[in-house]
């Protein structure tokens, strides 16, 4: 085996030789052949598997990358659905948050009313009672007035003030 580099050295000056035959230049077919096969011959090994190794790297580096976009196609679907999942759960906060606002206003709304109507309520059991006093009083002057002590002091003693 001869060094690659000689044998590429003897290739380009065969066909860089200035041979003419009738105007045309001309190549010794059967040394250019020759020296061709001389030079896959003297290719090292590693050459053929140094281009088996890039051939694979490619192979390798087109599956990394169809891997890569589909994870990053997989990547985009969940941000998709997590951002969708977080809208949902926004709206359903902003929904909860009205309806509480909403209850909230509701139960001050009760417990007004609530509370004007027990104020009635008591109003007009006050009043009744007012009334209802007011008839005692009447009641007991009426007794007081039909009462009349007796003539002499040996009976009955009139009701004094403490007993009303």
């Amino acid at each position: 085996m001869t060094n690659v580099d000689e044998i590429i050295n003897e290739l380009e000056n065969e066909l860089l030789a200035k041979k003419s035959l009738f105007g045309k230049h001309y190549v010794d077919e059967v040394k250019v052949t020759s020296l061709l096969s001389k030079l896959r011959e003297s290719v090292p090994q590693a050459f053929y598997e140094a281009q088996t190794l890039l051939r694979q790297q490619d192979a390798l580096i087109a599956d990394a990358e169809r891997r890569a976009d589909m994870i990053l196609r997989n990547a985009e679907e969940t941000r998709k659905k997590l951002v969708a999942e977080s809208e949902v759960l926004a709206e359903a906060q902003r929904q909860a948050a009205e309806l509480k606002a909403e209850t909230e206003r509701y139960c001050d709304e009760i417990t007004e009313s609530l509370h004007r109507k027990i104020d009635h309520a008591l109003y007009d059991v006050a009043y009744k009672v007012n009334d209802t006093m007011n008839l005692i009083e009447d009641l007991r002057d009426q007794v007081a007035s039909r009462f009349t002590p007796p003539p002499s002091g040996g009976g009955a003693n009139p009701p004094s003030g403490e007993d009303r």
